[in-house]
């Protein structure tokens, strides 16, 4: 049976429930009966990872040597602890391998690589003597730390506010970036996409189920601050969600055809609209929480098989690379 390591935090004792209770659970399950062990924790030590694996109503301890490994740990909240990890992996193949994860979480680096392949984003920029002038010339924009996740610290500014060369992140201080910003639609205070894209075993990218956060107070539309979310195929044209497909499509092609990307796994594509519909691209994280989760739980009918095939398929892709 070929074994992979899902990199993820763990607690003391078995995961909390039965591996029934949670889609990566049963995602686990299925991939047992195909012949993948599926072994979740955070303690590497040549190439063996010790954590838990998935067994029906229960999580049984295990301690295993994997072929593959699939980093979701905090590694920048926990950065000692995922340096051990690394130590430890015997020159196993990682997925969204940490190069990767550095250049999606420095939003600067990550910009000017996508513009240097081509693909359009709003205006940058870094140097804090520049700000005032780059505001006064685009009307309004986004003050953000350069390496922050989750919205924190991310705030809309407008000619004559206060520009401070850094800002608090969910680290601490950090340097800050000024983002052009484009103009919501009409009601709304903002209304951003996320697209979750995986790659496929076969080869290229599958989009899961576009959701889209929207909110007419709070102009960052992020769902960790309250954001509604939606599906995108519920809320937009056909036409923009073509567009979306199109931009997301050239930017992991862009990326996974790089050094950094070939092992790139899951991304998740964060992009903003326009009035007339228009994408704009403005950030991909290589730790996306999907909100297909947030759906999930809204409406099991309708979303519950797409948020365990989103649980299923980076596995799969990676036992494939892997075996």
């Amino acid at each position: 049976m070929l074994t992979l390591g899902l990199l993820v935090p763990t607690r003391p004792g078995a995961p909390p429930g039965a591996p029934e209770d949670r889609p990566l659970g049963r995602a686990a399950l299925l991939l047992a009966a195909e012949g993948v062990d599926v072994v979740l924790g955070d303690h590497v030590e040549q190439g063996c990872i010790s954590g838990h694996r998935a067994r029906p109503g229960r999580w049984e301890p295990a301690t295993a040597r994997a072929a593959a490994f699939y980093d979701r740990f905090p590694s920048q909240a926990r950065a000692s602890d995922f340096a051990a990890i690394q130590a430890g992996l015997g020159g196993r193949l990682l997925a969204n391998p940490p190069w990767l994860t550095a250049l999606c979480r420095d939003k600067l680096a990550l910009q000017r690589h996508l513009e240097a392949a081509g693909l359009p984003m709003p205006q940058v920029e870094h140097d804090p003597a520049c700000f005032a002038a780059a505001l006064d010339a685009w009307g309004a924009a986004f003050l953000k730390p350069r390496f922050g996740a989750m919205g924190a610290g991310v705030r809309r500014v407008l000619p004559g506010d206060p520009l401070p060369a850094t800002v608090r992140g969910l680290q601490g201080e950090e340097p800050a970036l000024l983002q052009r910003a484009v103009t919501p639609p009409a009601g709304l205070a903002g209304r951003s996409v996320r697209v979750l894209a995986q790659r496929r075993p076969e080869g290229g990218w599958h989009l899961a189920p576009t959701v889209v956060r929207e909110s007419a107070e709070d102009p960052v539309v992020n769902a960790a601050r309250g954001a509604r979310v939606r599906l995108a195929e519920d809320v937009l044209t056909p036409a923009t969600q073509a567009l979306l497909a199109a931009r997301v499509q050239a930017a992991t092609a862009a990326l996974s055809a790089s050094p950094v990307g070939a092992h790139a796994l899951e991304l998740g594509l964060d992009l903003v609209l326009d009035p007339e519909g228009e994408p704009h691209l403005i950030e991909v994280n290589a730790r996306p929480n999907g909100r297909l989760e947030v759906l999930a739980s809204q409406d099991p009918t309708r979303f519950a098989t797409a948020h365990l095939d989103a649980c299923l398929r980076p596995l799969r892709t990676l036992a494939a690379w892997a075996g």
